[in-house]
Parts: structure tokens; C-alpha cells; sequence
């Protein structure tokens, strides 16, 4: 506020300027000369100025107040003329600020600042006060002004702005920056070893998806109440449904002190929440850092933190990581994360190919497309580490778009050449599926590089379709009205019910390595895939034996009437221009050569 007045003081100079040059035009024009009118016209301005206006004279006491003084502090005309302006004191200031004010105001004929008042009613206020000391032709003071603005609401506003900007609206917590700064503030020294953990909410987004946010904000704010009572540290909201909770610990056994306030806290949080009035329990996945060394930043503690907690997530719902030396760059996620981010925009990600072999002829029938990532610093990341990343952290969507394209695009060319096999089978993430426009893309993109549906396979886990609920179905419906083939991977890991297949518009299912590895000496494993044969055959499905690597599995797989097999036996997954050359070999007619 003082930089406000500070600031615009030449304007209000300039606007009483052009007031006065204004009157004085007035003045001459009409060649008026009545004193009585001009002091009427000055006595207007002076009572309808926002401002308020004290005059005293040289003794201090009031003279003159205008309409604005009596509303901002109460008190009328009749009641503080002839009283001094300390009537208006609030208490809160001392003997040497107003000492100040006064040897200011005699040496520099000015004194510009806040300072805190009472109105009749006893309230205080804020005010910002101009004290200007008049003086006659001699030098001698005449009077003193003082003109005064209530800023009292100005200074509430920014009091709220500033809570508004270092507190979450929704909890009331301070923020992650807030509560850094605290941090430093509070332990410069570290005479104790402090711990900084984040506590992460397990499947926080299926409350806002199935009850609604209102429900989530008053889940985040019951959760926000139990770590307070539980901590005995800072407690902030980090992100949505990630919190910042650090305690001070016992200088004597900071491990055992913070494995106990731990689990304090998780027994804090374990406590059913009442949710639409049913009783839900959530589990809570918990990354932790000490901090015991005064010259680590508190943003790399931060940093540590987000490292454990990404370990821990990637062991499951529930548990808890400590940092460690070894979460550092080569297992770091969020380096990862990061890599693949700029893999995908800067079109750094590549497709292999696998054939499905017909098991009469050994010809390819179809091509499985496999996503690989050879990062530039540390060599090639296996799918099972990055993908479960990208759906962790809202990627899976995008990339599963970028490999459906590139897929029907490289597709595209091989039918150009007349060389494309029949069917190119594409593997689709739950979270890809879900997505409320993943039918259109399909669509949109079989259409933009002119291919008939029936050459798309998209290979679905088995969760997908036990889902059965209505959008699930309704998809599935979609694609398969349309002519796109449908086939459930990794049959036989999940939940291996067959009571489901016979209403669903699946055309293939695979088999899963784990059933083809023991082939033909297991008994258990014969008589399952046995089975899956004779329950295909009379629902019309294909089926696809995965993991074949050994002439036995193969012969054996052709004598019990499995349509495709797949494996290192045939070929290895390999780049499109290697792919290339076997599908020529193909279409002239060539079986595929085996893996001796």
C-alpha cells in the first residue's frame, strides 16, 4: 500500500493541479469575485473527497474534519472538534513512533505512512496517513492536515491472497513451497535429523470416478485432519492426492523413531473413512528421506522423496520406500518418465515384428507389433519397465496412439508392395481402451491410411473382458461390428474364466508361454491347452500358442489342431525392413525358416 500511494502521488498532485487550474479558468471567465462562492466550492471538494481530512491548528487541536472522517472513524464533527487527533489512538504503536511522526513532520514539513487507529465503536483499523505542516509567508506553521485513506479491507485482501498462495484452498494445509521454506526456517543447524516423507493415496482417482470430486474433497480433507493429529512435524498437500508430512526424530535411533512415527501414521490413516455413509478403507504407498546433513537443499530432499515414493509404487499399492543410493539415475523412474516423454515427442520409439505362423503350412499369417526404446544413455529399457510407467503417469493413452498409427502406416506399405500379411495384431493397455474416444481413433486412422478393418487384430488382456460393464461392452461391440478382429492375450494368467467367452465378439485367443514351456512331456500343461483347443474350436476361435521355441512344442501344437504358433522358434522380433524380407519370401510362396 505505501508503494501505492508512493507511486500515484505525482497523479494526485496532478489531478488538485489541474482542479485548481480548472477554478482559477472558472474564475476569470466569469470574473467572479466573491469569496463566499469559491469558499462554497472549496468546502464541496473537501467534503466529497474520498479521503478523510483532519485540520488542527498549531496546538494540535481540531479545527475541521470533513464528511468522510466522520464515517470512516464514527465519530461526528461536534464530537472531536476542539479535541486532539490522540482521541483516535489504537494503543499499538509506542512513544518513539510518534516521537518519530512529530520530529519528522517539524524537520520536513511531511510525514507520509500506516497507522493503526480506533473508531468510536472501538474498532481498530489501518489507515495510511499524508500529515502536511501549513506555513504562513513568514515560515511560521498555521495549521497542520492530515489526509487519511482506510486500507484496512486493502490489507485483509492481501492477507488472504498471500494465505491463497502459500495454503491449499481445499485443505487448508500450507503448500510444497510453504512448507520448505518453513523447513529451512525451523532447522538450519539440523541439531535433529528430520524426516520428509510423501504419502500417496492408493487408487485415489476411482473415488472422484465413481462418487464424484465432492466426495474426493471430502476425502482429502478427512485425510488432511488425521495427519495433522497424527504428525508431529509440517504437514502440506504436495499435489492431488499426494502429501508432504515431516517430524523431527529421535536423535539417539532415528531409524527405529521413524519406522514407529510411520506406522503411527498409517494407523492414523488406516481407519475406515465414511464415505456416503459406507465405511471404506484405503491403503496409502509412502516414499521417505532423512535429512541429516545441513548442506542437502531442502528441494533435493524433495527430490529423494519423489524418488522413493515412485520405487514404491512400482512394488504396489501399500508399501513404503526409503531413499536410497541406488533409486539414482539408472533406476531412477522419474528419469525414465522423463526419457520416454522425449522418446514420443521427438518420434524416438521404434516397432519390431513378430510372425504368427500358420501351424500347417508355416507360413506367416500375421504380424504381432512389439514397442521397443533404446534410450540413448542407458541402452534398451524392456517394455515391462516402461509401460507400467506410462500408465502410471497418463502416457499410456498417447502411446498407444503413436503405435496403432505407425503400425497400420508400416501395414499400409507392405500393402502397397502386395507383401502384407493378412492381419497385423496390435496389443491395446486397459487404460488405452477406456478411453471415451479409443473407437473413433481406431476408426479414424484405419480410414486415413485406406485399410479394411478386418486386417487390425487388437490383442486385449483377459480384465478387459470380464469387466463386462456397459461401455466396456459397448466398445467391444463397436470394433467388432465394424469387421476389427478382437483376440485376449496372455490367456490363462488372469482370471482364466471361460464361462464369459461365449458372450463376448472375440474371434482369437493366445495362449500363454507359460503353458507352451513344459510341451509335450507336462501332463497338466497338455491337458490344459487340450482343452482351450476343443473349447475354441467349438466357440470358432483361433488360437495362438505364444513361446514356441523347440520343434516338439511345434509338431506337437499342429497335431492337436492349434491354428497359429509364435516364438523365437520361428523368429525373434525383428525391424521392419528385416520384415520385410520375409514377407517377400512369403508371398513367393517360401515357408518360414526355423530356428535351429
Amino acid at each position: 500500500m505505501q508503494e501505492f500511494f508512493r507511486d500515484y502521488s505525482p497523479l494526485i498532485a496532478l489531478a488538485l493541479l489541474l482542479a485548481g487550474t480548472f477554478l482559477g479558468y472558472w474564475y476569470r471567465k466569469h470574473k467572479f469575485r466573491n469569496r463566499q462562492v469559491i469558499f462554497r466550492l472549496l468546502k464541496q471538494v473537501f467534503d466529497h473527497t474520498h479521503d478523510g481530512v483532519t485540520i488542527t491548528d498549531p496546538e494540535g487541536n481540531i479545527i475541521a474534519v470533513n464528511r468522510t472522517f466522520t464515517q470512516v472513524t464514527g465519530y461526528t464533527e461536534e464530537e472531536v472538534l476542539g479535541e486532539n487527533p490522540r482521541i483516535l489512538s489504537s494503543g499499538y504503536h509506542d512513544r518513539d513512533f510518534y516521537e518519530n511522526y512529530w520530529q519528522t513532520l517539524l524537520r520536513d514539513g511531511i510525514w507520509q505512512g500506516e497507522i493503526w487507529n480506533r473508531r468510536k465503536d472501538g474498532e481498530i483499523y489501518l489507515e495510511w496517513l499524508t500529515a502536511k505542516a501549513v506555513k504562513d509567508s513568514d515560515g511560521e506553521i498555521t495549521h497542520y492536515v492530515a489526509i487519511f485513506t482506510d486500507i484496512t479491507e486493502h490489507r485483509r485482501q492481501e492477507a488472504r491472497l498471500e494465505h491463497a498462495t502459500e495454503h491449499d484452498r481445499l485443505t487448508g494445509l500450507p503448500n510444497t513451497a510453504n512448507t520448505l521454506r518453513e523447513l529451512s526456517r525451523q532447522v538450519p543447524n539440523l541439531q535433529r535429523h528430520w524426516c520428509f516423507a510423501l504419502i500417496d493415496i492408493d487408487n485415489f482417482r476411482l473415488v472422484n470416478a465413481s462418487y464424484g470430486f465432492a466426495v474426493g474433497d471430502q476425502l482429502l480433507g478427512s485425510l488432511a485432519r488425521r495427519l495433522k493429529e497424527a504428525s508431529q512435524g509440517l504437514v502440506a498437500r504436495h499435489s492431488a492426492d499426494v502429501f508432504i508430512c515431516t517430524f523431527p526424530l529421535n536423535p539417539h535411533d532415528d531409524e527405529k523413531d521413524r519406522r514407529e512415527q510411520l506406522a503411527n501414521i498409517r494407523q492414523h490413516l488406516g481407519r475406515p473413512f465414511s464415505i456416503k455413509g459406507k465405511l471404506m478403507e484405503f491403503s496409502f504407498t509412502m516414499g521417505t528421506s532423512i535429512w541429516k546433513d545441513a548442506s542437502l537443499a531442502v528441494n533435493e530432499l524433495l527430490q529423494q522423496s519423489e524418488l522413493a515414493l515412485h520405487a514404491a509404487k512400482a512394488r504396489g499399492a501399500g508399501q513404503t520406500r526409503h531413499y536410497s543410493e541406488d533409486l539414482k539415475e539408472n533406476n531412477n523412474p522419474l528419469v525414465l518418465l522423463q526419457g520416454l516423454r522425449e522418446a514420443l515427442s521427438n518420434n524416438q520409439l521404434s516397432l519390431n515384428f513378430q510372425p504368427l505362423v500358420a501351424s500347417g503350412s508355416q507360413r506367416i499369417h500375421a504380424l504381432e507389433v512389439l514397442l521397443r526404446w533404446d534410450h540413448p544413455t542407458l541402452g534398451r529399457i524392456p517394455p515391462d519397465q516402461f509401460i507400467p510407467l506410462a500408465e502410471r503417469h497418463g502416457l499410456m493413452e498417447p502411446l498407444g496412439q503413436w503405435i496403432l498409427e505407425q503400425s497400420l502406416k508400416q501395414y499400409s506399405a507392405w500393402q502397397d508392395k502386395e507383401i502384407a500379411p493378412s492381419r497385423i495384431a496390435v496389443n491395446v493397455s486397459p487404460l488405452e481402451f477406456q478411453a471415451e474416444n479409443f473407437v473413433e481413433n481406431v476408426q479414424s486412422l484405419l480410414g486415413k491410411y485406406q485399410l479394411n478393418p478386418e486386417v487390425l487384430e487388437l490383442e486385449l488382456t483377459e480384465g478387459v473382458f470380464v469387466q463386462r460393464d456397459k461401455e466396456t461392452l459397448d466398445r467391444l461391440d463397436q470394433l467388432s461390428s465394424v469387421g476389427v478382429h478382437l483376440a485376449i492375450d496372455d490367456f490363462g494368467t488372469g482370471y482364466s474364466s471361460l464361462a464369459y467367452l461365449k458372450h463376448l465378439p472375440v474371434n482369437q485367443l493366445k495362449l500363454d508361454r507359460a503353458f507352451i514351456r513344459s510341451l509335450p512331456a507336462n501332463e497338466a500343461d497338455r491337458a490344459i491347452v487340450e482343452s482351450t483347443l476343443a473349447l475354441c474350436r467349438g466357440l470358432k476361435m483361433t488360437v495362438v500358442a505364444e513361446g514356441v521355441e523347440e520343434a516338439e512344442q511345434a509338431d506337437y501344437l499342429a497335431r492337436k489342431g492349434c491354428d497359429l504358433l509364435q516364438g523365437y522358434y520361428f523368429s525373434k522380433p525383428i525391424e521392419a525392413a528385416a520384415m520385410t524380407e520375409l514377407l517377400i519370401q512369403n508371398k513367393l510362396g517360401s515357408s518360414l525358416p526355423v530356428t535351429k
